[in-house]
């Protein structure tokens, strides 16, 4: 039996891209392990399950009003009903890019065996049209619904919802723009007509929220204002032809730019944050000489880490288990922009001079070409067949790099000020120089000093209201926050490493 629908709402605009973003799709591609989804007209597209999964999960999931509006199934009871919103999917035109993975050994600091990767991705900038249509549930209050629509889509232009895979590593984030609403009455013969035809009445954002609903989205943002002090640069996959080694770029708009993808920051982070715990809990790295199994172990370690940074999915009795982290870093890249023409004259030059004269058109005189060389341990002379070169980024200004904790995503309210506290150490390392970033972090690159650390926060309940936000640390010095919210933040680490204490002797 057809629903009785009176009315709906018709929702258009752009989500545009501002870090890369990635949807798999099937059939795979000989030129990357991960490839982007493809429709049938040989595009690549974000699925509207994709889109609608998001949205979903944004809005709580399963909670009774996310379950009243996208629909549900009870198995047990036999019950649910189809979803009232529809989402289409949204063809995208875009030149995409290959971005590298590797897991490193925590053991030996190399990367691990079998966790090296490829995945395709949609640049930054690129445009995502979305049109989305929300029926009226007739079994529930029109206007609610109403105005849980005015959050989302306030929060699609707020930057606080992403989309495809790694989104906490660095893809998926995007903004609204261009947004469009049409109020569409079923309930008149002139109404269907005008629908029809496309029409309705005019609305905006603000009108579909005269009643207020709380948000539920608890998040820390956090800006780090830097400047490399040695060169900072990710390695990019391929070579040049007179230089070995280049320096990762990407699209940035319609030109390029170096870029540290948010994989390599929140790698790095975690790295140093599992360091901190590893101390405080007098806890082994695993080492068995198989890092193929070694290396998913040496991530699970502590469930603080866990919720942080995530934890793969894996069969655990014949179960799934498995969480994406409560911290997302995104790509950062440097303030300059290279026409495509400009790199491919740096990446192509045939020798010095060339290349030399590419860097000086592409404004980047002061990135330089270093040489290395092994030295054979026997004649104490150069390896042969082991000398080579990297394009040094020199002179060249970052922008911020941006963390964000999504406080929905840790487990337990308890663990929130724990969590805080490890990223704040774990930011202390950063400011006193203990963690470089990229590569070539152990020749003499990557070495950076934080000039400012800015804090802020939104949707915050009682339990994270006594952090006084916004907050700034110079240089990023942590006791800048004052006495009395370190000192609450201490009692809960304290508190959070006797727990973790506790448990491991029971368990041993």
């Amino acid at each position: 039996m057809a629903r009785n629908i009176t009315s709906r709402l018709k929702v258009q605009g752009s989500l545009v891209a501002i870090t890369p973003i990635h949807v798999g799709g099937i059939g795979g591609n000989a030129q990357t392990d991960m490839a982007l989804a493809i429709n049938g007209k040989g595009e690549y597209y974000i699925p509207g399950t994709s889109l609608a999964g998001a949205l979903r999960e944004w809005m709580g999931s399963d909670s009774q009003l996310a379950n009243a509006l996208w629909g549900y199934q009870d198995v047990k009871s036999d019950r649910g009903h189809a979803s009232f919103v529809l989402v289409e999917d949204a063809p995208i035109q875009a030149k995409p890019e290959i971005r590298d993975g590797v897991g490193i050994d925590r053991y030996y600091g190399t990367a691990a065996e079998h966790f090296k990767f490829d995945r395709a991705i949609l640049p930054r900038g690129s445009r995502i049209p979305l049109e989305i249509t929300i029926e009226q549930n007739p079994h529930e209050d029109w206007q609610i619904s109403k105005a849980e629509w005015f959050n989302l889509l306030e929060a699609l232009q707020n930057k606080e919802i992403r989309f495809g895979a790694a989104k906490t590593r660095g893809l998926g984030l995007v903004r609204l723009e261009d947004l469009k609403i049409l109020d569409q009455n079923l309930s008149t013969r002139q109404g269907i007509l005008d629908t029809l035809r496309g029409k309705g009445t005019g609305t905006t954002l603000g009108s579909l929220s005269n009643q207020s609903i709380a948000s539920n989205h608890p998040q820390l943002h956090i800006e780090i204002e830097w400047q490399p002090v040695s060169p900072v640069m990710v390695k990019a996959e391929a070579d040049g032809i007179a230089v070995d080694i280049l320096p990762l770029v990407s699209a940035n708009g319609h030109n390029l730019s170096f870029v540290i993808p948010g994989s390599s920051i929140k790698g790095a982070l975690r790295s140093q944050s599992e360091r901190i715990m590893r101390t405080v809990l007098n806890k082994q790295t695993d080492n068995t000489g198989n890092s193929r199994k070694d290396f998913p172990n040496q991530l699970e370690q502590v469930d603080l880490i866990r919720n942080l940074f995530g934890a793969a999915a894996k069969t655990v009795n014949g179960e799934q288990v498995g969480n994406i982290g409560a911290l997302s870093a995104d790509d950062c890249y440097a303030s300059l922009d290279i026409s495509e023409q400009q790199w491919l004259a740096v990446t192509s030059a045939q020798n010095e001079l060339k290349l030399r004269e590419a860097l000086n058109a592409a404004h980047l005189n002061a990135t330089q070409q270093a040489f290395h060389v092994a030295i054979d341990r026997w004649t104490g002379g150069a390896a042969d067949s082991f000398l080579y070169s990297n394009l040094e980024p020199m002179g060249v200004s970052w922008q911020p790099i941006h963390l964000t904790i999504n406080f929905r995503r840790i487990k337990e309210k308890s663990d929130y000020l724990p969590a805080i506290a490890l990223i704040l150490l774990t930011l202390r390392d950063l400011s006193m120089g203990k963690i470089p970033l990229g590569y070539g972090t152990n020749r003499g690159m990557g070495a950076i000093k934080i000039n400012n650390i800015k804090l802020t926060g939104s949707g915050f309940d009682e339990l994270l209201s006594n952090l006084s936000l916004p907050q700034e640390l110079q240089n990023g010095d942590i006791t800048g926050l004052g006495q009395e919210i370190l000192q609450n933040l201490t009692d809960a680490w304290q508190a959070k490493i006797i727990s973790v204490q506790s448990q491991q002797e029971v368990e041993s």
